[in-house]
């Protein structure tokens, strides 16, 4: 670990990449929960939510490969699997043999495929208005035209590496926009696991949310009232009570 960025608690040395990471410290008695932001976000989006958390078991997110003040990838590797990867990685830099683990939106899809191709180190899976299958829907598709458009203002650093919105603009060229195919991995996830969806997302609809349900009898889902896919800065101490009573109330 190398010396941090201000407002950050340490720099990871993973491998190949060095990611920022931030840690509210907690009790060590409680698995360690990781918290994964979604697409242009940044470990300060969980500020609020980790604060509330850590009152019970120690918080750690970081800045995913090419957001805020960690590395871009020289190759634009920005696929689910590389952060997944970074998830494997970053887990051994920290000396964290197992833990929770919740993401949001692109973070939600990452750690869907953690949970099951990690189920050794997955205690228990929140996925917060993310969703397996490979097909956008409307609400991802307007998501991935955003980042799409975005052109560096010049008026200070990007928030992400414009590579990424170079792979979605590519992505939406094609006759047919796929992403990775997750739906093996959360069938396969064994750990209790929690879907979090806002009420009037587009992003996790609820015929989606249903399907996720029906392909994986023991999750649970809960809805957030009055608020769309933002729920992390929209909702995020009632965010923070879903995620806290789940935890709380289930066992490994």
């Amino acid at each position: 670990m190398r010396h941090s960025p201000p407002g950050y608690s340490g720099i990871l040395a993973t491998s190949p990449l060095r990611l920022a990471y931030r840690d509210w410290p907690g009790l060590v008695t409680a698995p360690p929960l990781v918290l994964l932001h979604g697409l242009g976000g940044r470990a300060a989006d969980w500020e609020r939510i980790a604060i509330r958390l850590a009152r019970g078991r120690r918080v750690i997110a970081w800045d995913a490969r090419g957001h805020g003040a960690s590395a871009w990838a020289a190759d634009a590797a920005y696929t689910s699997d590389a952060h997944f990867a970074d998830v494997a990685t970053a887990l051994d830099a920290l000396g964290i043999t197992t833990c929770d683990l919740a993401g949001f939106s692109m973070g939600g899809g990452v750690a869907i495929l953690c949970a099951g191709a990690l189920p050794e180190r997955v205690r228990r899976v929140v996925v917060i208005d993310a969703y397996p299958s490979p097909e956008m829907t409307p609400g991802s598709r307007q998501i991935a035209e955003v980042i799409a458009a975005y052109m560096p203002s010049g008026c200070g650093p990007p928030p992400f590496d414009p590579a990424i919105a170079r792979a979605f603009a590519d992505l939406l060229s094609e006759d047919d926009p796929r992403r990775l195919d997750l739906w093996p991995f959360w069938e396969a996830g064994t750990q209790p696991a929690l879907i979090v969806r806002g009420a009037q997302s587009t992003v996790l609809t609820k015929a989606l949310a249903v399907e996720m349900l029906h392909r994986r009898p023991s999750a649970r889902l809960r809805t957030i009232a009055g608020v769309a896919h933002a729920i992390p800065i929209q909702r995020p101490l009632v965010l923070a009570a879903a995620i806290e009573t789940f935890l709380e109330s289930v066992t490994v």
